[in-house]
C-alpha cells in the first residue's frame, strides 16, 4: 500500500513538474540548427512591406542582402546571441523578385566565418519602374528623362541634358528612387518611388527655372505631389 502510494504521489509530482514547465519553441527552420533557428526559411512580403520573424541564435552574427536593388530593404536586428523577433524591411522601391538574408556567424568563439544560413523573401506588388522615359518637354517636343545613379536628368529631343534633379532624406543624405512616369496636377510632376515617403526634391535654381519652363513644377513622391523647393 505505502508503495502505491509513493508512486501515486511521484507520478503526480512528475506531472505538475511537466505542466509548470516554461514551453520551448522551437522551428528548427535552419539548416544548421546550432548555430540559427529561424521561424520562417521563405517569406512573401509587398513591397514597402514588413514581416517579423522568429530568430533564434547561438552566437553573435551579421547579415548579408542579395538580390535587392533599395536601400530601404533591411533587417531589424541586434547582431547579437538571442532570441526573439526581428523585422525584415522591404523597400516600396524595391525591383528584386527574389531577396536572399544571409547570416553569417561572427563570433570570437567560432573561428570558422563561412558557417550561414538564409532567408528567401518573394517581393510582391513591385511597382513598375523605368530607367529611361520619353516625357513632354516645352514647344509640343520630346524629350528623356534618364536615371543615373540617384539623379534623374532631363534631356531634350537632341539629347542634350538640360536639368536634373535628386531626393533626399534629410540632413545631406540622398536617397534612392525608381522613375515611373509623368503625372499631371495642373502642370506636370515627375513621378517616382521610393523606400522612404519623407523624401522632397533637390534642385538648384537653374534647374529648375529649366524644368518650369518646360511645364514641371515638381515630383510625386509615392503618390504625395511635391513642388520644386
Amino acid at each position: 500500500m505505502k508503495k502505491t502510494l509513493k508512486m501515486i504521489f511521484g507520478l503526480a509530482l512528475a506531472l505538475m513538474f511537466f505542466l509548470s514547465a516554461p514551453a520551448m519553441q522551437s522551428y528548427a527552420y535552419s539548416t544548421i540548427p546550432d548555430y540559427f533557428d529561424f521561424g520562417d526559411a521563405t517569406i512573401a512580403i509587398p513591397a514597402g512591406g514588413s514581416y517579423k520573424m522568429w530568430l533564434a541564435a547561438t552566437y553573435d552574427y551579421v547579415y548579408f542582402t542579395e538580390g535587392a536593388t533599395s536601400d530601404a530593404t533591411y533587417l531589424e536586428c541586434n547582431y547579437k546571441r538571442d532570441s526573439g523577433y526581428v523585422t525584415f524591411h522591404i523597400g516600396a522601391d524595391e525591383q528584386g523578385g527574389n531577396v536572399f538574408f544571409h547570416f553569417y556567424v561572427r563570433d570570437e568563439k567560432v573561428p570558422n566565418q563561412d558557417i550561414h544560413d538564409c532567408v528567401e523573401i518573394y517581393v510582391q506588388n513591385r511597382q513598375p519602374v523605368n530607367q529611361s522615359l520619353q516625357v513632354p518637354i516645352a514647344g509640343g517636343k520630346v524629350g528623356t528623362l534618364s536615371k543615373d545613379g540617384k539623379r534623374s536628368m532631363l534631356y531634350n529631343d537632341k539629347g542634350v541634358a538640360m536639368a536634373s534633379f535628386s531626393l533626399t532624406m534629410g540632413n545631406g543624405r540622398g536617397a534612392e528612387f525608381g522613375q515611373k512616369g509623368v503625372e499631371s496636377n495642373g502642370a506636370n510632376y515627375f513621378s517616382v518611388i521610393t523606400g522612404y515617403d519623407n523624401c522632397t526634391p533637390v534642385i538648384s535654381e537653374s534647374d529648375k527655372a529649366v524644368m518650369l519652363a518646360n511645364g514641371y513644377a515638381g515630383v510625386v513622391v509615392n503618390g504625395k505631389f511635391v513642388n520644386w523647393p
